[in-house]
């Protein structure tokens, strides 16, 4: 079973798609002081006659799951205590060279005496293509404690690169900002590549159906990494936000067994044309977290799979 501490400052990070990534960040920078720039993580051949041509990107893929203004608030408990408090907001759309991006914000605070214990005060930002639904940036800075810790990702999406720049702070108890390590690195990348926070929107975009799953490409720190979501079943889920019926999907990543086969990650999704997400949860060493929704911003009420 994953450990209480790591599952909750996953959980608090952005629900439902940073918690497949439970190793730490941070663990990825060389013991070093000074900042270091990598070549590429490539295998191909160098080869300079080699040309690849730049990807096209005509990608279409059918959005009527989000859109602009929707926030989601979601509580964070572990076993009856509220450990925290997240959200996921569509924020706007912004220019990204000659292509427009969704500008997707999430936050995470832990709360009560969590909040004395691990205080929690993360941000997370993605900015996705609006007509293909893949990743261009990717910000993800925590501040858990005295760990401080940025990850910046540029997503070169016609020349298949990600370049990233990864730094760790000094663990001092103020707001201060003392770079401790940097690393700046590129990694090869497939099309339509997604960080972490953009693909829980794109699969919100696709049909769901039992027993079929779904397949991405995933990109965190210096890997891809295979994502397959596994729709379970239906459900219907009672919480702060109302009585809704649900869609029960499981992701897995292939290839690496992050969970070592030791815990298992449930999600509720509405089932309606929103697929938002409801409930999560996960056992932990003793017990349990749950993620619940509390309240919906920006979209029509009640939703589609909302029972009065």
């Amino acid at each position: 079973m994953l450990k209480f501490r790591t599952y909750l400052r996953i959980v608090l990070i952005f629900l439902f798609p940073v918690i497949l990534m439970v190793k730490s960040s941070a663990s990825e920078i060389p013991d070093s002081t000074e900042v270091i720039s990598n070549q590429d993580t490539t295998t191909a051949p160098n080869n300079d006659s080699l040309i690849i041509p730049p990807q096209q990107l005509d990608r279409v893929i059918n959005n009527n799951a989000f859109h602009v203004g929707e926030k989601l608030s979601f509580n964070v408990r572990y076993g009856f205590i509220k450990a925290g408090e997240a959200t996921m907001e569509v924020k706007g759309k912004v220019p990204i060279g000659d292509r427009e991006a969704y500008e997707i914000i999430s936050t995470a605070n832990s709360t009560g005496t969590f909040d004395f214990f691990f205080k929690v005060r993360d941000r997370v930002e993605s900015y996705i293509d609006t007509q293909g639904l893949f990743s261009w940036k990717f910000n993800k800075k925590l501040r858990e404690g005295s760990y401080k810790f940025d990850l910046l990702v540029d997503y070169d999406q016609y020349n298949g690169k990600a370049l990233v720049d990864m730094i760790r702070y000094n663990d001092d108890d103020d707001d201060s900002l003392t770079i401790r390590k940097q690393e700046n690195f590129t990694v090869d990348i497939p099309p339509y590549v997604l960080d972490i926070l953009a693909a829980f929107y794109y699969v919100r975009t696709q049909k769901l159906r039992i027993g079929m799953p779904i397949y991405l490409s995933n990109h965190d720190n210096k890997k891809v990494y295979d994502l397959r979501v596994i729709v379970q079943k239906r459900e219907t889920i009672k919480v702060k936000a109302g009585k809704i019926r649900c869609i029960m999907v499981q992701p897995q990543l292939r290839g690496e067994a992050i969970f070592k086969q030791k815990g298992e990650l449930w999600v509720w999704l509405s089932d309606d044309k929103y697929k938002i997400p409801v409930q999560m949860k996960s056992a932990v060493f003793v017990g349990s977290i749950t993620t619940e929704l509390t309240k919906i911003e920006g979209i029509k009420l009640p939703l589609p799979s909302q029972i009065k």
